[in-house]
C-alpha cells in the first residue's frame, strides 16, 4: 500500500508534526543509541555490545581454550544471526582486534592464521582464519550461567543475551577501550594486571582511597607495545583524578657500534597504535629528502620483537637525530586519555580512576554474592534429593515392593509419597534411580555426598552471612588471577621529565652554499652555482626580483600584500634549474594575495635587542615601523604583521638602513619624510597617515634614502626624472608633499639611482 493510498483510506493515521521538533527528537534517539549501544564500554565488564556479543557467542559455541579452533566465519555468522544484526566485516574486524597482541594488553581471542600485524597488514578473510577464546576471556565469562547478571531478549526476541558479563578481571583497565559517539568519545589506556589487582586489594581494606594512594599501586598505563611514558607523578595523578589528559609516549632505542666504529640506532619499541610500516616509510622519506643529513639508511629487522635499524653517517650526534625524529615522526606522540564510560545506571560520564576501581570492586562483590547464592540454592536442591535417596535406600525392599505392585508411575508415586513422606521432586528422583544405585557402594556414596554438600552449605551460608568474608573471598580470587595471568610491566615510566636540549630545524640541515632566485610573481628556486641574471628563465610576464647567496640553513621572509609574513629556510626551497615553485603552492595564500617584498634572515631570533626595523607602507599612504627581531618561524598559514583590508593592501615593506623615506603617489605628488615620523608598533596594525592622497589615488613607490642619494622616477612615456635628495625639502607627516612633474605621464616605479 502506497503512502497516497494510506492517506486516502485512513486519514486518521496521519498526524501533523513539526519538522524541526521531529529532527531534534530522532537525532537524540540516534545519539543515545550510538552512545549506549555502540561506542562506549560498560565500566563493569569493560566491553562494548559488539565485543560482548562476540565473546558470548564463542562461549555458547564451546570455543574454550582447550577446544579445537573454529572458522572465524562460523563465529561471525553466529554473532550476526543471533545477537548483532550489523555488517559482517565490522564484526570480524572487531574480533580480529580482540586477538591482536599489539592492540590488546591481554587478548581475549586466540587466533590461528593471519590476524594482521603492527605494520598495518589486514587480517586474512574470515573464511581462512580460525579462533577460540583465551583463558583470560573465560575469566570474563565463567560465571555467566550462575544467575550473576541480567539477560534481555536479543534483537528479534528469539533468544536472550546478557546485559553485561560477570567479569572476574578489571577488563576496563587492563585492556582499555576507545570509541567515538555523538558528542562524546572515550580513550582509556590499558594497564598492568598486577598493578590494578594490587590497587583493588588495597581498596578492599580501605574503600575511600585518595588518588595518591591509588597511584602508589597503579604507576601509569602499560601499553602492549611497550615504549616509554614521559610524565611526572603529579601529571599522572591529575589525569587519573579528572579522567582526562595527555600522556607523551616515546619509542625506546639503543645505540649499537658496528665494525670500524660505525654506529646505528636500533628502535626496540613503538608507541601504542603506531603503524610500523608507515613510520619506516616516513623516516625513509626524510633520508631521501636529505632533511636529516646524519641518517644514512633504515631497514626493518623485526621478528616477534621490534627492531628498526637506522644507520648513521660518521660521528653523528645521536641525541640530535632522535630529537628530530621524535619531533617529525610518530616515534613520539601524545595519547589523549578520556575515561568516559557507561556507569551501572547506563549513564555516560567521565570518571576518575578511584571511582572506576570502586565501581568494579562493588560489582565483583555483588556478583560474587549472587554466585554464592546460586551455589547455595543448587546445594539445597541436591540435598533435598539426597535426603530422599537415603530414606529410600535405607528401606529399599519396601520401596521395590511398592513399585512392583503399582500399575502406573502415578500410582507408584502416590504409594511412595505416603510411605516415605516425600515431595514430588524427590519422588521423581527416586523413580529415575538406576538399578546400579542399589548396591551398597552406591548407598555409601550418596551418604558421603550428602555430608560433603552439607558442609559446603554451612560454609557458603557462613560467607554470605559475613560481608567481611565475602570481601575476603573476592580478594583471594583477585590474587589468584594475578598469580595466574600477571606479568611484568612493558611500558617504562620516566617519573621526572628531564630538561632536554632544544633543537631548531636548522640544526638538522647540512650547511651548503646556495643561491636563491625569487621572481616578481612569487616563484622561488634554489641552485648551487652562482647564476647570470641574463641567463635566467622566467614565465611569460614575470621577471627577476632578487638573487641571494646564502646558506641552506638560513631563512628568508616573504611579505605579502595581505599583511602576512612567511618564513622558510633556503633548504626547503626546491633545487631546480626550471622555473621553481610558486609561493602560493608552498604557503596558504588567500585569493588575490601576492608577494610584495622579501628579506634575508641570517639569524632567526626573538632577541629584542635587534635594532633593525622594517617600514610598512599601505596603498592609501598609511605606514608604521616594526622590529625585525619579531620575525619568527611560521607555519604555512604565515604570521600577520599588518592589518590589510581588501581596499587597502600593503604596498611595500622595506628594511630601514637610512634616515629618510621618499614616497611617490599616483596623483603627481611625492613626499620626503623622516622615518621617525612613522610610529613603531609591537603588533599588527594599519599605522598612521604618512602622506595625504586622494581616495582614488595610491602609492606607486617608495625608497629608503639618505641626503647624498638620488631617486629616479620612471614613467610610462617620455624621459625619467632624477631628483637629488639633498635638494628636496623634508616634509611633515600627513601632508601632500610636492609635485614631481609629468602630470600627463603615468608614474610606473621609483628606483634608487
Amino acid at each position: 500500500m502506497t503512502a497516497r493510498q494510506l492517506k486516502l483510506k485512513s486519514p486518521e493515521n496521519i498526524e501533523p508534526a513539526d519538522l524541526k521538533g521531529e529532527l531534534r527528537k530522532r537525532f537524540l534517539w540516534y545519539a543515545i543509541s550510538t552512545i549506549a549501544s555502540r561506542a562506549l564500554p560498560d565500566v563493569r565488564d569493560g566491553l562494548k555490545p559488539v565485543h560482548r556479543r562476540i565473546l558470548y557467542a564463542m562461549y555458547r559455541m564451546r570455543l574454550n581454550p582447550d577446544s579445537r579452533y573454529r572458522k572465524s566465519a562460523a563465529v561471525v555468522g553466529d554473532v550476526l544471526g543471533k545477537y548483532h544484526p550489523h555488517g559482517d566485516q565490522a564484526a570480524y574486524d572487531t574480533m580480529v582486534r580482540l586477538a591482536q597482541e599489539f592492540s590488546l594488553r591481554y587478548p581475549l581471542v586466540d587466533g590461528q592464521g593471519n590476524f594482521g600485524s603492527i605494520d598495518g597488514d589486514s587480517a586474512a578473510a574470515m573464511r581462512y582464519t580460525e579462533a577460540r577464546l583465551t583463558p583470560m576471556a573465560i575469566e570474563i565469562l565463567a560465571e555467566i550461567d550462575q544467575d550473576t547478571v541480567p539477560f534481555r531478549p536479543n534483537y528479534d526476541s528469539t533468544i536472550i543475551e546478557p546485559v553485561f558479563l560477570p567479569s572476574r578481571v578489571p577488563n576496563i583497565l587492563i585492556n582499555g577501550s576507545s570509541g567515538i559517539a555523538v558528542g562524546m568519545a572515550t580513550n582509556i589506556p590499558p594497564h598492568n594486571l598486577n598493578e590494578v589487582v594490587d590497587a583493588l586489594v588495597s581498596m578492599i581494606g580501605n574503600p575511600k582511597q585518595s588518588i595518591t594512594q591509588v597511584t602508589k599501586h597503579i604507576k601509569g598505563p602499560d601499553f602492549p607495545t611497550g615504549a616509554t611514558i614521559l610524565i611526572s607523578k603529579k601529571e599522572i595523578r591529575d589525569i587519573y583524578e579528572c579522567g582526562k589528559g595527555s600522556i607523551k609516549l616515546r619509542a625506546e632505542y639503543t645505540v649499537e657500534t658496528k665494525k670500524k666504529g660505525k654506529e646505528q640506532i636500533v628502535v626496540t619499541s613503538l608507541p601504542y597504535t603506531v603503524n610500523k610500516s608507515k613510520l619506516i616509510e616516513k623516516i625513509a622519506q626524510i633520508i631521501i629528502g636529505k632533511k636529516l643529513s646524519s641518517l644514512d639508511d633504515i631497514r626493518d629487522e623485526s621478528d616477534e620483537n621490534i627492531r628498526i635499524v637506522m644507520e648513521l653517517k660518521g660521528s653523528a650526534d645521536v641525541s640530535m637525530v632522535m630529537a628530530y625524529l621524535y619531533k617529525y615522526t610518530d616515534l613520539e606522540y601524545n595519547f589523549a586519555v578520556n575515561m568516559t564510560v557507561l556507569d551501572p545506571a547506563n549513564t555516560p560520564r567521565r570518571i576518575s580512576l578511584p571511582e572506576m576501581l570502586k565501581i568494579f570492586l562493588d560489582f565483583r562483590i555483588e556478583t560474587t554474592r549472587k554466585r554464592l547464592e546460586y551455589e547455595l540454592r543448587k546445594i539445597k536442591e541436591r540435598l533435598h534429593i539426597l535426603c530422599a535417596l537415603v530414606k529410600v535406600l535405607s528401606d529399599i525392599d519396601t520401596a521395590i515392593k511398592i513399585i512392583r505392585k503399582s500399575k502406573s508411575r502415578d500410582e507408584a508415586k502416590s504409594a511412595l509419597k505416603k510411605k516415605f513422606k516425600l515431595g514430588d521432586i524427590q519422588l521423581n528422583a527416586v523413580l529415575d534411580l538406576r538399578l546400579s544405585a542399589l548396591v551398597a557402594m552406591e548407598v555409601t556414596k550418596v551418604k558421603r555426598e550428602a555430608r560433603e554438600l552439607e558442609e559446603s552449605r554451612r560454609e557458603i551460608e557462613g560467607i554470605l552471612g559475613s560481608p567481611r568474608k565475602v570481601k575476603t573471598l573476592v580478594k583471594n580470587e583477585l590474587l589468584d588471577i594475578k598469580k595466574e595471568y600477571g606479568d611484568r610491566r612493558r611500558t617504562k615510566i620516566e617519573g621526572t621529565v628531564v630538561e632536554e636540549e632544544v633543537y631548531t630545524e636548522s640544526d638538522f640541515i647540512a650547511h651548503e652554499k646556495c643561491f636563491v632566485i625569487i621572481s616578481r610573481n612569487g616563484w622561488v628556486r634554489r641552485i648551487k652555482k652562482e647564476p647570470k641574471a641574463e641567463q635566467l628563465r622566467f614565465k611569460d610576464g614575470d621577471s627577476l626580483l632578487k638573487i641571494k647567496e646564502m646558506d641552506t640553513a638560513e631563512h628568508l621572509v616573504f611579505f605579502s600584500s595581505a599583511g602576512k609574513a612567511y618564513v622558510m629556510t633556503a633548504y626547503n626551497i626546491q633545487q631546480t634549474t626550471g622555473f621553481g615553485t610558486p609561493l602560493q603552492g608552498i604557503f596558504k595564500f588567500s585569493d588575490g594575495e601576492t608577494l610584495i617584498a622579501v628579506d634575508y634572515l641570517p639569524h632567526l631570533t626573538l632577541d629584542m635587542k635587534e635594532k633593525s626595523e622594517y617600514l610598512v607602507v599601505m596603498e592609501n599612504g598609511n605606514g608604521f615601523r616594526f622590529n625585525k627581531a619579531t620575525i619568527d618561524e611560521t607555519t604555512k598559514a604565515g604570521k600577520r604583521y599588518a592589518n590589510a583590508k581588501d581596499n587597502n593592501a600593503v604596498r611595500d615593506v622595506i628594511l630601514l638602513e637610512k634616515p629618510f623615506v621618499y614616497l611617490a603617489a599616483s596623483g603627481g605628488k611625492a613626499l620626503l619624510l623622516k622615518v621617525k615620523e612613522a610610529p613603531v608598533l609591537s603588533g599588527p596594525g594599519a599605522g598612521v597617515r604618512l602622506i595625504k592622497i586622494k581616495p582614488n589615488e595610491n602609492i606607486i613607490g617608495l625608497r629608503n634614502v639618505a641626503k647624498k642619494d638620488k631617486v629616479r622616477l620612471i614613467f610610462d612615456k617620455g624621459r625619467d626624472s632624477i631628483f637629488k635628495i639633498s635638494e628636496l625639502e623634508v616634509g611633515s607627516r600627513a601632508t601632500t608633499g610636492r609635485s614631481y612633474g609629468g602630470l600627463k605621464k603615468k608614474l610606473m616605479a621609483v628606483v634608487a639611482e
